[in-house]
Formats: structure tokens, C-alpha cells, sequence
């Protein structure tokens, strides 16, 4: 690391405690007007705001509603650096002052402050001007949550102009205090993929059930069979999840439907274990139609990879961090999360790192997607300063 570089990283600290204080207010302020995927018009237009009180070009409407920006004309490498924008259909119970005005509407994951984050670099990055040794780009994605919105932005060309050289992810992590960062040396998320069933039968009266063929009898046998797929047929330390958070069927008690429908998810964290699930998934719906009588169709609902920690990206960011706070706050985790992100989607195009920000509050036991989710606000200052100097570092390494 060169003196620029040293003398760029000092100044890093010193604008972003300038501008905390804005940007903690950008967050509550997203938070009491959350808006779902897709639907991020009232936080795009702030974001396009204060883009454009920075001085900084962007271009608007990326996959609906997302933004990017370039800023920076330095030789280095281009840093694409993500920040997720939607919500939740979560009704809030936070108590907070800046709690939800929305009902059944919630910034349940934190990517309100994800948002203020990404804002603060851009304003690190625009405050280093003809500094900067290379180029940021800085992306404010839509629907995080449905896992499409990169899907989206990159299939309104997102990277046809500009592919960037690197990219850079973060999440708050409410498991880990506010001033640390934890990372894994691989797996950071798992793949996610969705997966629908059918079950159809013949109708009859819940006095006859020989007359009739019970698909409702027979999707309680699927469920119970394709949880024996993680737990008999994948190695314990390969990692897998079938879940199944959707069952529709019947329309009166005392009688048999003619078919009943499910949804579920599988993560997994090696592509090996995505394919054998599904195989298995797929042979238990063979084997439940054979065994009681139904026709049992699966459709598959293709979702994201597992995001990875690129091997030679991920010391270079965790050297950065380390020098901002601290060895001992820069956190290795025994295990990377069975949650899933489309920030898979930059990854698996370009050499990417992903860390977990830090965020529990004091005497608040919550957790991503609760309906008392709140954070240390803490985080959005160390977040923007770790990912603007581990930004610099990249666009020399």
C-alpha cells in the first residue's frame, strides 16, 4: 500500500465523520417510509438527491428502479459497490420513533442503513475526486428481497457500459456488536432456489374416503419424506435446507379435495448438493405418486447461486478493515449463512468479497425479518468507512 493510498484512508475517516449524522437521518428517514421490490420509487428519488448534491452523473430507472453511478476517472481497477434498497410486507412492532408509516410495510433487514452505507462512500468517493486511484461504481439495487432485483438491473445493462474489475457486498449482522466485521473465507450465503408441487387426486366425501384418492394424505407423506433428503442423503458438514413454507388446499372440512399445491425453498452451499436435492425432490414426487395413487408435477423456481469470497479479493478488504478497527473486531465465523442474497449475481460475473457488518443494539434480542427488528445505527458510519478504504485498496491491488 503506497502513502496516497495511507493518506486517502485518514482522510476516509475524517469525511465520514462529517456527513454521520446526515446519513443516520437518511436512514430513519427511509425507514418510516419503507417501499417493497420494485416499488423503491420514493427512495430512489432521495438517493438521486443526494447523488446529485454530490456533483455526481448517474443514470436512473436500472431495472425498474435502481441507480448506479461512476465516480472517479483514476487508471486503477473499477470497485462496483452494492447497496440494497427495498423492504418488507412485515407490520412493524419496533416501538421506534421512526417506526414504519406504512402498514404491513417494514425495513425488517436493514437495508435502509445498507442504502445510507452505499451513500456515504459516494460521498467518500466524490470528496477524493481526481484522488481516487481507479473508479467506484456505485450501484442502489432494487428487490433484494425477491431475489431479482440485480437480475433486473444487469439485464437492463447495468454492465454494458462499465463491467467493474471487483465487487463489493455488505450486510448488517444483528449476531455481531455494532464496530465489528465478520466475514468467512468462502461460502458467505447459500443458494436459494424455490420449488413448486402439485398433488392431484379425486375429490370425494370425508365419509368415503375409498371412493375418492386423498392428495391431502398423500402431500403429508411428501413433506415428511423430503426433509429425510437432508438428513439421510447430504453430508452433515455439505449443508442443505428443504423447507416448505406454503400449503394450499380443501375448501371444507368434510370433504376430500381433488388436489392440494405447496411451495418451499432449498438453499444449499455447493453447487454438488443444489443438483443432488433437487434429483432426490423429484424422486420423492415419483415415488409418492406411484404409492398413493396422485399425479404429483414439480416445477422448479430458479433462484441464486451461493455467493463466494473470492480468494484473492477477500484479504485485500479484510486487510482494510483490520487497519480501521482492529484484529480483534474483524471477526472470522465458523460458518457461512444458509440465507441467501442476489448479490450472488455480481459475484458469480466478477471476483467478489461480501462481509457481515456488525449491528446488534444493546438490550435488543432480534434478529433479520422480525417485526422488532431495529439496529445499532453505529454500523452506517463503520460500514461506510471499512467499505470506502477496502474500495480504495482494490483499485491498486
Amino acid at each position: 500500500m503506497t502513502r496516497s493510498i495511507d493518506a486517502l484512508e485518514r482522510r476516509v475517516g475524517e469525511i465520514v465523520a462529517e456527513i454521520e449524522d446526515r446519513l443516520v437521518a437518511i436512514r430513519r428517514t427511509l425507514h418510516a417510509n419503507p417501499e417493497l421490490a420494485f416499488a423503491e420509487h420514493e427512495t430512489a428519488a432521495l438517493v438521486a438527491s443526494f447523488l446529485a448534491d454530490l456533483g455526481i452523473e448517474y443514470r436512473a430507472g436500472i431495472g425498474k428502479t435502481g441507480i448506479a453511478a461512476l465516480v472517479g476517472s483514476g487508471p486503477g481497477r473499477t470497485v462496483g459497490i452494492r447497496g440494497d434498497m427495498d423492504a418488507l410486507p412485515i407490520e412493524e412492532r419496533s416501538g421506534a420513533p421512526y417506526a414504519s408509516r406504512r402498514p404491513g410495510v417494514m425495513h425488517a433487514c436493514g437495508h435502509d442503513a445498507h442504502t445510507a452505507i452505499a451513500l456515504g462512500v459516494a460521498a467518500v468517493m466524490a470528496r477524493l475526486g481526481d484522488d481516487l486511484p481507479g473508479r467506484a461504481m456505485m450501484i442502489f439495487q432494487p428487490a433484494e428481497e425477491s431475489l431479482n432485483g440485480a437480475r433486473a438491473m444487469l439485464a437492463d445493462g447495468l454492465f454494458d457500459g462499465t463491467k467493474p474489475d471487483v465487487m463489493l457486498g455488505y450486510h448488517n449482522w444483528p449476531l455481531l456488536p455494532a464496530g465489528t466485521v465478520g466475514w468467512h473465507p468462502d461460502v458467505a450465503f447459500a443458494s436459494s432456489d424455490g420449488f413448486d408441487v402439485t398433488i392431484t387426486g379425486k375429490s370425494g366425501h370425508g365419509a368415503h374416503p375409498h371412493l375418492a384418492v386423498d392428495p391431502v394424505v398423500a402431500m403429508a407423506h411428501f413433506i415428511n419424506e423430503i426433509q429425510m433428503i437432508v438428513s439421510r442423503e447430504i453430508a452433515p458438514l455439505a449443508a442443505a435446507v428443504v423447507t416448505v413454507g406454503r400449503v394450499q388446499g380443501g375448501t371444507a372440512r368434510n370433504q376430500i379435495p381433488d388436489s392440494v399445491h405447496l411451495e418451499g425453498t432449498i438453499r444449499t452451499l455447493l453447487p454438488e448438493t443444489r443438483d443432488h436435492v433437487m434429483a432426490a425432490l423429484e424422486r420423492v414426487a415419483r415415488g409418492t405418486a406411484e404409492g398413493h395413487r396422485v399425479v404429483c408435477e414439480v416445477t422448479f423456481v430458479p433462484g441464486v447461486a451461493a455467493v463466494r469470497n473470492d480468494p484473492a479479493v477477500l484479504p485485500v478488504v479484510l486487510a482494510a478493515a483490520q487497519d480501521r478497527l482492529g484484529e480483534e473486531r474483524v471477526i472470522c465465523l465458523p460458518q457461512g449463512s444458509m440465507g441467501s442474497e442476489d448479490f450472488a449475481e455480481y459475484s458469480s460475473r466478477v471476483p467478489a468479497a461480501h462481509l457481515r457488518l456488525g449491528s446488534k443494539r444493546d438490550g435488543l434480542d432480534t434478529m433479520l425479518h422480525r417485526s422488532d427488528f431495529d439496529l445499532d445505527e453505529g454500523c452506517i458510519a463503520i460500514g461506510a468507512a471499512v467499505v470506502s478504504a477496502a474500495a480504495l485498496r482494490l483499485m491498486t491491488a
